[in-house]
């Protein structure tokens, strides 16, 4: 980004029509989607009480989009779009559907669980990276950073409202409300899309490798690009295993019971911490150096990891988790923001597949070995080997300058 370049607002990039109706119809997506995530973790801990299973579900859950993110990239730069959103959300919301189907009548066991996540993530395998792509596409580059914001935002608001509702219906009703009223929070997605334009792909390489490992490809012959994805990376596989034990801090750490209200809570002001780091970043620290958030936040989440780590009671976890959430969502927000200013619309989906990996790729392997590391070292080691790995990434991770490169890089 050029030093006379003028980045736009927030308001500026929810003044634009398109960009609007996408963004409500996503949050409203998300909320959904995060009521099943917690109603699924609590009755897969309902079902075995174990740490180990509760790593396998985010297993099963993220780990379609370690082998699907760079197909799903691919097809970002060369198909239609809109298609492709369609088609992912449709697969999902029925696989979410059969799985309420069979809460009702009682017919779920441990493997049909891992099973039906698995399958329902391999939608969204292929529908994250296609709509981390298109986003930019819709605002301008001038409103790039407030959008990567406002959609973090998003995101996260709907990590707060989801948890909160999802956590009182199971309480209150059970698991299959929840997953049916997931699977209408698709219809959100699904009727935006039908009536909103995207720009056609401009992809100009061909070449089998290039579409599938172009982004692999661009990331090593452009630091600017690459090294944000690869902090991503360690960073999700060093400090994250946490996110898949909530459950069970809650009930072994704070003495609540994770299908209650109390948790739901929890979790909502966990998604509250995540909402406002990931605002701060478009907002409060629109114009600050994102290298210098990025190693701040990586310090700060590492503190706060190591406060949650130690706390016991539910009165010093709420605002532990708050600022365990605020800072881990600013430093993604900050990364996405780092590589998205720095690729054109050509290879921009392939680099989101590689952005998608990233995390989704390496979350779920983080949970499946951690779940076992849990149940003989205990929680506490864990969190606290995170917190001190949060930091030692402060202190070697350096982005140098660049520019922005387009896929003409893959035939260099």
């Amino acid at each position: 980004m050029t030093a006379t370049h003028v980045e736009g607002t927030t308001r500026d990039t929810l003044a634009i029509p398109a960009f609007r109706r996408i963004y409500f119809a996503s949050f409203v997506s998300n909320a959904g989607r995060w009521m099943q995530t917690v109603a699924v973790g609590v009755l897969g801990w309902e079902l075995t009480g174990s740490n180990t299973f509760l790593g396998q579900l985010i297993f099963a859950q993220l780990i379609p989009m370690a082998f699907l993110s760079l197909l799903g990239g691919s097809l970002a730069d060369s198909m239609d779009r809109r298609m492709l959103l369609v088609i992912t959300q449709v697969w999902q919301m029925t696989f979410t559907v059969v799985l309420a189907l069979l809460l009702l009548d009682d017919a779920i066991n441990t493997n049909l669980l891992l099973l039906i996540v698995f399958i329902t993530g391999l939608g969204q395998g292929i529908y994250a990276p296609v709509f981390n792509s298109i986003l930019p596409t819709l605002v301008g580059k001038e409103n790039l950073t407030a959008a990567v914001s406002l959609n973090s935002v998003q995101v996260n608001g709907a990590r707060v409202i989801g948890p909160a509702i999802g956590g009182y219906l199971v309480a209150r009703f059970g698991f299959s409300e929840v997953l049916f009223l997931n699977a209408a929070s698709y219809l959100a997605v699904i009727g935006a899309v039908l009536v909103t334009s995207f720009p056609e792909p401009i992809a100009s390489t061909r070449a089998f490798r290039e579409r599938i490992l172009g982004g692999f490809i661009a990331a090593s012959r452009s630091a600017q690009v690459g090294r944000p994805l690869l902090l991503m990376t360690a960073f999700a596989m060093l400090c994250l295993p946490f996110i898949g034990q909530l459950p069970a801090i809650a009930e072994q750490q704070l003495g609540i019971d994770a299908r209650s209200t109390t948790y739901g809570y929890f979790y909502a002001v966990f998604g509250v911490g995540a909402l406002v780091g990931a605002a701060i970043v478009g907002t409060v620290l629109l114009r600050v150096e994102k290298v210098l958030i990025s190693r701040a936040t990586l310090v700060l989440f590492g503190a706060s990891l190591a406060w949650l780590a130690t706390v016991r009671s539910i009165d010093a976890a709420y605002p532990a988790i708050f600022f365990v959430a605020l800072f881990y969502f600013a430093l993604p927000t900050t990364l996405n923001t780092m590589w998205q200013q720095h690729v054109d619309d050509s290879i921009r989906g392939r680099i989101s597949a590689l952005w998608v990996l990233s995390f989704g790729g390496t979350v779920p392997v983080a949970n499946l070995i951690a779940g076992p590391v849990v149940e003989r070292a205990g929680l506490t080691p864990v969190m606290l080997f995170g917190s001190l790995a949060a930091i030692a990434l402060a202190t070697v991770f350096r982005v140098p300058p660049g520019p922005v490169i387009s896929d003409t890089i893959l035939t260099r």
